[in-house]
């Protein structure tokens, strides 16, 4: 159990799908940044440290400033005229200095945190929201006097733009984050108790467990007051045939159903409703694909008389991934294994009629607002 929750955590998928439209306009801005760095007699191996774009506020938590940067300096690193610094020196050295990623964006700052990276040369630029475009200035600059070497202009259209730049966007704010959710619970249930008799004055009933499946769909509303914690509200019901779950058979003696000796299997169906409420950590795994894992309080409810032997509410644990196409959308898969699986026995005898598996399966469609 613990490696099936450990893969799912570890598994991650990245990649960059072919370029679109705003892809290849960055990278054709990217390109006539570098023949004109060549043009005025740039060295041949430049090293060359990208930071984000300056950028209004609501696009700084968009990551749009970011995305830009990250986006054009792909051209530099397959040019193979620069050395580009790893992104994750640039951020080292902006916690060690105590500065937000927008704090790196004028030209004296970021002079300034060139130097400390050995850089020759800095990938700057301005990012503006305008009539339905993405308008690009970016420029290089001297890391070692601040003067603009080359400078260029682009606009994006925005519908192209958050389409290929959805891997680096957080289109959503990164908090406050409510969104609902439909689930569908799946487990197989080996129900191997041992078959029993009850005895009454005009009639025996034989009682065999059998394997049964319990598919439980539902819906919930989730919450996020930070970005890497989430509380899900839940509900899912299930309706599972008694002849799903059990063989009942009944003989009867006397002026009952079916008259003296008569044998029939009864039909009792079991109406589950199951609510429950978790909180979670979420980060991402890379690319398109988060992570997630949690622990909660459930109660299940039964529509039928027999005993339940679970506690009123139990704890689960649940682990998961989520593929998220676009910022509002998400595709999930889970494993949920539950602490006190529920147990349904007899009123009469006590014997076991249900036993629930503690590890289940779902998939879920989530919508974020």
């Amino acid at each position: 159990m613990r490696n099936l929750f450990l893969f799912i955590f570890l598994f991650s998928l990245t990649g960059n799908a072919i370029a679109g439209p705003a892809s290849s306009k960055l990278s054709a801005l990217a390109q006539s940044l570098i023949k004109g760095y060549a043009a005025k007699g740039g060295a041949e191996k430049t090293i060359m440290a990208a930071f984000p774009f300056n950028c209004e506020e609501k696009l700084q938590r968009q990551r749009a400033g970011f995305a830009v940067s990250e986006m054009m300096s792909h051209r530099f690193v397959a040019d193979g005229g620069f050395v580009v610094v790893e992104r994750g020196e640039i951020d080292k050295l902006l916690s060690e200095q105590k500065l937000q990623a927008s704090g790196a964006t004028d030209s004296p700052t970021a002079v300034r945190l060139g130097k400390i990276l050995g850089a020759d040369v800095l990938l700057l630029g301005n990012l503006h929201k305008v009539d339905g475009n993405y308008q690009v200035n970016a420029r290089l600059v001297s890391a070692e006097t601040g003067a603009v070497l080359v400078s260029g202009y682009e606009e994006l259209p925005v519908a192209a733009f958050e389409d290929d730049a959805r891997v680096y966007l957080n289109l959503l704010p990164q908090e406050q984050v409510i969104g609902i959710y439909g689930v569908l619970n799946y487990r197989y249930n080996s129900n191997d108790s041992p078959a029993f008799v009850e005895i009454a004055p005009n009639n025996q009933t034989t009682f065999n467990p059998r394997s049964f499946t319990s598919p439980m769909a539902g819906g919930g509303l989730l919450y996020r007051p930070h970005k890497n914690i989430q509380i899900n509200a839940e509900l899912t019901t299930s309706k599972i045939g008694t002849d799903e779950y059990i063989t009942r058979i009944s003989s009867y003696t006397g002026g009952l159903p079916g008259g003296s000796g008569s044998v029939y299997v009864e039909k009792q169906p079991l109406e589950l409703t199951t609510i429950s409420l978790m909180g979670s950590y979420v980060s991402r795994l890379g690319g398109k694909w988060h992570g997630l894992a949690g622990v909660g309080v459930q109660q299940v409810l039964a529509a039928v008389s027999q005993k339940k032997e679970n506690p009123p509410t139990a704890l689960f644990l649940k682990a998961g991934i989520e593929y998220k196409p676009q910022s509002r959308i998400g595709f999930g898969l889970n494993l949920k294994y539950e602490l006190s699986p529920a147990v349904f026995r007899s009123e009469v005898s006590d014997n076991v009629l249900l036993r629930m598996n503690p590890l289940s399966f779902e998939t879920v469609l989530a919508l974020y607002f």
